[in-house]
Order: C-alpha cells, then structure tokens, then sequence
C-alpha cells in the first residue's frame, strides 16, 4: 500500500521574505569565514612586508613576496565582497519577483505530499520530487532546512508554517526516510 499524505502550507508573503533572507545570509555565513581569513593574512602579510623590523625580511626579497601576497588577499577580498553584494542585489530582487508571482496568481497554498519512496512540494508554477536518497534536511535556530536532489535545491520551514500534527509528521517522514545533517545554531 502506497498511501500518500499532503500537507497544506499556506502562503504567507511576510513569511517567504523572511526564509529566504534568511538561507542567503546562511548560505554566505561560509564566505565569511573566508573573509575573515583573508584578511587577517592580508594583515600579517602586509605588515611582514612593509613593517618588519628584522633584518632577514626587511632588506631581501621576502619582503617584496609579502608585499605581493599581502595584495593578492586584498585583492581576494574585494572579489568576496563584490560577489556578496552584487549576489546579494540579485536574489532580494528574484525574491521580490517570486512573491509578487504568487501574489498575481492568487496563490493560497503550497503543498507537501508524502509517501514512503518519495517527497514531494507543489505549487501552481511548480512541481518538484525527489527520492528520500536525495533528500536531507537540517535544523538550523527555528528553520527546517529542507534540500532536495544532492542540495540543490531548498526549502525552508518553521513549525508556524504547520499545524501541530502536519509538523510531527513532516518531522516523522524525514527522520524515518532521509538523511539529516547536524543541527546548527546560527
């Protein structure tokens, strides 16, 4: 017996801004990361270069490596923080875009369906399932992080957007059927 269950998520435009806001800033918190590094070597790199009062760095050519590497991370800095904002510009516009599409459709719904051998979400611009191989899902603060065909693609729930019940049971489905990563605290 194949029995599907289908979960209603009603559309909530404050709600959609918010989920998506957040998964970009979670996406780039990694990138971040990186900033961090490189600017803490660009530091090092240019003080070593410029600064040092050592004789063995001051009056050789390690002295003129660092000043080279101290500008290659400068330069690497200013490539993550134009991809930042230039990235950052392009997806709070297509999340406009998306919202105002549902808006226009009238849209009250999305849908989760269900069953032992496969997820499910819908919508009326869109179908997308995959197998519970290529599902897994996270808990990062209050989110559900759901990601769908080898992390491609994502969606994003709270326990507001789901009756008591439907919550416990999309919990259930992807405790049971899919792989969870670790859980985060942002």
């Amino acid at each position: 017996m194949n029995e599907s269950i289908k979960l209603e998520i009603p559309f909530n435009e404050t709600a959609e801004r918010e989920y998506q806001q957040f998964f970009f800033r979670y996406t780039w918190k990694n990138h971040f990361t990186e900033l961090k590094k490189a600017i803490l070597y660009a530091i090092i790199f240019l003080f070593l270069g410029f600064f040092s009062q050592s004789k063995l760095i001051n009056n050789s050519p390690a002295s003129s490596i660092f000043r080279y590497g101290g500008f290659i991370f400068l330069g690497y800095i200013f490539l993550l923080l134009y991809q930042y904002f230039i990235r950052k510009k392009k997806v709070y516009k297509s999340i406009e875009e998306m919202i105002n599409d549902f808006k226009s459709k009238d849209e009250k719904a999305s849908f989760i369906i269900l069953n032992k051998e496969d997820i499910t979400i819908e919508n009326s611009f869109s179908t997308i399932g995959a197998v519970w191989e290529k599902t897994s899902y996270k808990f990062v603060d209050k989110y559900i992080i759901l990601s769908m065909i080898n992390s491609n693609i994502n969606f994003i729930f709270t326990k507001a957007d789901l009756k008591e019940h439907d919550y416990n049971t999309l919990t259930g489905f992807l405790e049971e059927y899919s792989k969870q990563g670790k859980k985060e605290i942002i």
